[in-house]
């Protein structure tokens, strides 16, 4: 079993992920409308974000928004952040402007850090 540090200094062990996991959002108007056929807005910013990444888990978008946790999200690409190069890529994907990322490391309550 694999032990990893804990925030307090100390510690535990238990099975992890091997790459740091973080948060991607996704906001875009219409993102959630017909989000399960196959060549949605939905699905082209999935493939996006796959593209920079390694998805473990989409939530079901709703009121414009898609959630994604992912694993090995660089913080940018050839010096590009990574909010900007996801952005550009998705709005050329989806074939429009208003593709709006955010990148969190983590949760505080019930809140992304």
């Amino acid at each position: 079993m694999a032990v990893f540090e804990r925030t307090n200094g100390g510690a535990q062990p238990g099975e992890f992920f091997g790459r740091e996991l973080k948060f991607v959002q996704c906001t875009k108007t219409g993102i959630h409308t017909n989000h399960a056929n196959v060549d949605s807005v939905f699905e082209k910013v999935t493939r996006v974000v796959a593209n920079y990444s390694t998805i473990s888990l989409i939530g079901t978008p709703a009121s414009n928004v898609a959630m994604f946790v992912v694993e090995g999200l660089p913080s940018d690409v050839s010096g590009t952040a990574i909010v900007s190069e996801l952005q550009t890529a998705a709005n050329v994907a989806t074939g429009g402007a208003g593709c709006v990322f955010a990148v969190f490391e983590g949760i505080s309550g019930n809140t992304f850090v």
